[in-house]
C-alpha cells in the first residue's frame, strides 16, 4: 500500500522534481521490551482491546478469540506491569520459548506393546477400529503431506511460521508424530485424517503465542459434531494462556493428548502438561520401565511407549527414523483416542480420557516415579463390539456387546442412527470366557440371550432380561 501511494505522489510532480524517497523505517522497540501474552477479561471485545493496547504504544502481534481471548504483544516491563493492573486484563505472562520433546535412539516395538496387557510381545497389532472419520490435529512442526505413510489423508492445515513453507515440515518432528498417530505402517489409528497445525520452525522452536494461535485456529475451524483429537508433543514453562487454550479446545469437543516432557522432573511445572483435563502422557521403554528422561508426577495420566520409536520422517516421501521422547509417547494416546471416537463419535473428551485411563494396564511400569499413576496405555483393552446386533435394552433399537481383557462385559446402546451410545457395564467375571458364541432368543421368552464358551469348552446360556443386563 505504501508503494502504491508513493507512486501516485511522484507521478503528480514534474519529472525533474521526482526525487526517490526511502521507506520510513520501523521504530525499534525499547531495549527493555519483551514478548508477553495478555489474557483479556471474560466477554472482552478482542478487536477493541487490541486497539486500546496499540493506542498505549504496545506492539500487538496475533490476537486470539476462539480457544481463548487475548493477544501476543511486545511491551516494556513498565507497560506489562500497567497492563497487569488493568481491570480489562485477566493476566499478563511472558511469551516463553517452546520446544519439541525428542532424542535420537534405535528400534521399533511400540505398536505391539499397546494392544496387549503384559510382556512378552505377541508379534501382532490389532486395534479395535481404524480411526476412520476422525480428524487428528497435529500441533507441531508441520507434516510432509506427500509421505506414503499417509496415503492422501492429510487435510489442509495452518501455519504460525512466516517462512513461506505453509504447513509442510522442514524439521521432521511433526511428520514423525503424525506417523505414530495415523501412519498406515507406524500408526495407531491408520485411517484417521491428519490436519497439520504448524507452530514450530525448522529448528523445532517456537513461542507460547504460536501454540495459542494454533489452538485458536483449531477451534475456529473445527466443524461441530466432527469427532476430533489434538496432539501436542511440545511444551515449555507453565503458562496460564496455553493452559486456557487447551481447555478451550477440549470445550469444543476435541480430545487433547500432550507430552509430559523430557526433563525428568514433575510434569505439573510445565504447560500444557499440567492441564488436568488433557491426557498427559509419560514415556516407557520396551521393558516396561519409565524412560530416564520422562517427566512424571500427579499430572501424568498414563504411560505409553516413548523409547526407540520408528515412524515417518520428512527427508523423503518414504523415509523413516527412530526417535525417543515423550513426544513419541503422546501420539500413541492420541491415536487410541481416535480409535474410540471412530466407534463412538459422540463421546466427550472427558469420556475418552476416562476410557483410556480405565482400560490402561495397571502396575506394570517397574520403576514409576512416586506419585505417578502406574498405568500403561492398552488399546487392546478398549472393547471391540460383538458382531451380532440385538435389542438388549428393550427399546426397539439394535445394541452391541463387547468384552474387555479384564473380563467385563459391556452393552453399547443403539441410537437408531448408525451410531452407539456410551457403554454400560453388564457384569464382570467374563475373563473365564474365551468367546461369545451367539446372541438370540435361546429360551423362548422373546428376549435376546447370550451363549458363551469358557476355556474348558463348556457352553453357557445367559438369559436376557430386556433391560440390557
Amino acid at each position: 500500500m505504501l508503494a502504491a501511494v508513493a507512486a501516485v505522489a511522484l507521478a503528480a510532480q514534474p519529472a525533474a522534481a521526482a526525487i526517490p524517497t526511502a521507506a520510513k523505517p520501523e521504530v525499534p522497540p525499547p531495549a527493555d521490551s519483551g514478548r508477553y501474552l495478555v489474557s483479556f477479561s471474560t466477554g472482552a471485545d478482542v478487536a477493541q482491546e487490541a486497539a486500546s493496547l496499540r493506542s498505549q504504544g504496545v506492539q500487538v502481534g496475533r490476537t486470539f478469540s476462539a480457544a481463548v481471548r487475548g493477544a501476543a504483544v511486545t511491551a516494556t516491563k513498565a507497560q506489562a506491569a500497567a497492563l497487569a493492573r488493568s481491570p480489562r486484563v485477566a493476566a499478563v505472562e511472558p511469551d516463553e520459548p517452546v520446544q519439541v520433546f525428542d532424542t535420537q535412539q534405535p528400534a521399533p516395538w511400540n505398536l505391539d506393546r499397546v494392544d496387549q496387557t503384559n510382556l512378552p510381545l505377541s508379534g501382532t497389532f490389532t486395534p479395535p477400529s481404524s480411526g476412520a472419520g476422525v480428524q487428528a490435529y497435529v500441533v507441531d512442526s508441520g507434516v510432509l503431506a506427500q509421505h506414503t505413510e499417509f496415503g492422501g489423508r492429510v487435510a489442509a492445515g495452518w501455519t504460525a511460521v512466516a517462512d513461506g513453507r505453509g504447513s509442510s515440515d522442514c524439521n521432521g518432528h511433526g511428520t514423525h508424530v503424525a506417523g505414530i498417530v495415523a501412519g498406515q505402517t507406524y500408526g495407531v489409528a491408520k485411517a484417521a485424517t491428519i490436519v497439520p497445525v504448524r507452530v514450530l520452525d525448522c529448528n523445532g522452536n517456537g513461542y507460547m503465542s504460536d501454540i495459542v494461535a494454533g489452538l485458536d485456529w483449531v477451534v475456529s475451524h473445527h466443524r461441530a459434531g466432527t469427532p476430533a483429537v489434538a496432539n501436542l508433543s511440545l511444551g515449555g514453562p507453565a503458562s496460564t494462556m496455553v493452559d486456557s487454550a487447551v481447555r478451550g479446545v477440549m470445550a469444543d469437543g476435541i480430545t487433547a493428548a500432550v507430552a509430559a516432557g523430557n526433563s525428568g522432573v514433575d510434569a505439573c511445572n510445565s504447560s500444557p502438561a499440567r492441564v488436568a483435563e488433557a491426557l498427559t502422557v509419560a514415556a516407557s521403554d520396551s521393558s516396561d520401565r519409565q524412560a530416564t528422561f520422562s517427566n512424571h508426577g500427579g499430572c501424568v495420566d498414563l504411560y505409553a511407549p516413548g523409547v526407540g520409536i520408528t515412524s515417518a520422517i520428512h527427508s523423503s516421501t518414504t523415509a523413516a527414523a527412530t526417535v525417543s521422547g515423550t513426544s513419541m509417547a503422546a501420539p500413541h494416546a492420541t491415536g487410541a483416542a481416535a480409535v474410540i471416537l471412530s466407534r463412538i463419535p459422540e463421546a466427550t473428551p472427558a469420556e475418552v480420557t476416562a476410557e483410556l485411563s480405565s482400560t490402561a494396564t495397571p502396575g506394570v511400569i517397574s520403576n514409576a516415579s512416586a506419585g505417578t499413576p502406574n498405568r500403561l496405555l492398552n488399546i487392546g483393552a478398549v472393547p471391540a463390539p460383538f458382531p451380532a446386533a440385538r435389542d438388549f435394552t428393550g427399546d426397539g433399537k439394535s445394541d452391541l456387546l463387547a468384552r474387555d481383557s479384564g473380563g467385563t462385559l459391556w452393552t453399547y446402546p443403539g441410537t437408531g442412527t448408525g451410531l452407539f451410545g456410551w457403554r454400560v457395564a453388564v457384569g464382570d467375571g467374563w475373563n473365564v470366557m474365551t468367546s461369545i458364541s451367539a446372541a438370540g432368543d435361546l429360551t423362548g421368552d422373546g428376549l435376546p440371550d447370550l451363549l458363551a464358551r469358557d476355556s474348558g469348552g463348556t457352553l453357557w446360556t445367559y438369559p436376557g432380561t430386556g433391560n440390557g443386563l
